[in-house]
């Protein structure tokens, strides 16, 4: 455990540089014991221990020079160094990760106490795995690399220009997003305080310079195509791939946030597989039996050009009938929106948060009815 944390210390050293070089205008410590998720019964057993984490965050203030950073209460944005015990120091080892994350207030920064969330998306490393011969108890995580997902609620108190508290409670999600099975994932939840300290302000835009990353139209239409792979139980190295198309229709709330509806289209290898009707029969992978379509809602929180994305959506075709996995289906992601209204996307298929692969891939957006 030390040696590792003693790794991240180290880390946060190298990076002093950088700070001194104004990239960076405040720093914050967080540290604590907490619980793991038991997601399911199946990683019941693995849990032998409390799991612990450190944690310290460089980030910088927004200015308000971007029309965006006025939108949302002034966020603050940064990088985020963890560490995290995982409940069973033999089997499941710890983590060590490094994300980008967006911290933003509820309401406006005037106030004394501000009610913030932060959100961190970022890889994480896990010092044990799965393995056949030396660790085939652990069922949770299958490789080495991993997706490290973090969500902080935090009420930020104020003890003077430079020092503030902050009680929180965080949350943290491990896994590799079925790169790699086994992957059950590991969940973990920590109550606990921070400390926060700002070492230099950073300027101040009382009115926005720029607005070109602004939405110009109350209606959205996205049209996009991702691909990834996936393994299926039981673990054998195999990789099957996986292609999505989607069409979305947004109307556009405010500049930050989207509402809409849509529908999919998945041709998933692993889904044919799953389709057998056991494990003894040799599938063969066609249309019938790999493809499947859906409708879906959709809600986007925008930062600018980056939104964040959650669709939650139903599966209503499939052309054998047969829905392994159930008939939900979620995506949970992130979309980069350029000048030339050309999107990357980037998102986790899940169903009802077991995840089933991620995805890569582009869009284009139309709009009208110029209104915003």
């Amino acid at each position: 455990m030390f040696r590792y944390l003693i790794m991240l210390i180290l880390l946060v050293w190298f990076l002093k540089d950088v700070i001194s070089q104004n990239a960076f205008t405040s720093v914050s410590l967080y540290s604590g014991y907490g619980a793991v998720i038991q997601h399911t019964a199946k990683i019941g057993n693995l849990i032998q221990e409390r799991p612990f984490f450190f944690e310290i965050n460089i980030f910088k203030q927004s200015s308000g020079y971007y029309k965006w950073h006025h939108i949302n209460n002034f966020p603050d944005y940064g990088l985020c160094l963890n560490y995290e015990t995982l409940g069973n120091a033999e089997k499941l080892g710890s983590s060590i990760a490094l994300a980008p994350f967006l911290e933003f207030p509820f309401h406006k920064k005037e106030k004394r106490v501000l009610f913030k969330m932060k959100m961190a998306w970022g890889l994480a490393y896990a010092t044990k795995r799965f393995d056949v011969e030396n660790n085939h108890k652990n069922i949770a995580i299958g490789t080495h690399w991993n997706t490290f997902i973090q969500f902080r609620f935090l009420w930020q108190i104020k003890l003077s220009s430079k020092f503030y508290l902050n009680p929180n409670l965080t949350f943290i999600h491990i896994s590799n997003c079925r790169f790699s099975v086994p992957n059950l994932g590991i969940n973990t939840l920590y109550p606990s305080v921070g400390m926060v300290y700002h070492f230099k302000e950073n300027k101040k835009y009382e009115a926005p310079q720029d607005s070109a990353s602004d939405k110009k139209h109350k209606h959205e239409i996205l049209i996009f195509s991702a691909m990834g792979v996936n393994e299926i139980e039981p673990p054998t190295g195999n990789k099957f791939w996986a292609f999505s198309t989607g069409i979305n229709y947004y109307y556009n709330l405010h500049q930050n946030q989207q509402i809409g509806v849509g529908t999919d289209a998945f041709y998933e290898e692993s889904l044919a597989m799953e389709s057998g009707k056991s494990d003894t029969d040799k599938v063969n992978i066609t249309f019938n039996n790999a493809f499947s379509s859906g409708l879906k809602i959709c809600y986007a929180y925008n930062f600018g050009r980056i939104t964040p994305i959650l669709e939650m959506g139903i599966y209503v075709y499939k052309p054998d009938g047969q829905l392994p996995n159930g008939i939900f289906y979620h995506r949970l992601g992130c979309r980069y929106y350029f000048k030339n209204n050309i999107v990357a996307h980037f998102s986790l298929k899940t169903h009802f948060g077991v995840a089933y692969h991620i995805e890569a891939g582009i869009g284009y957006r139309f709009g009208w009815k110029k209104h915003l």
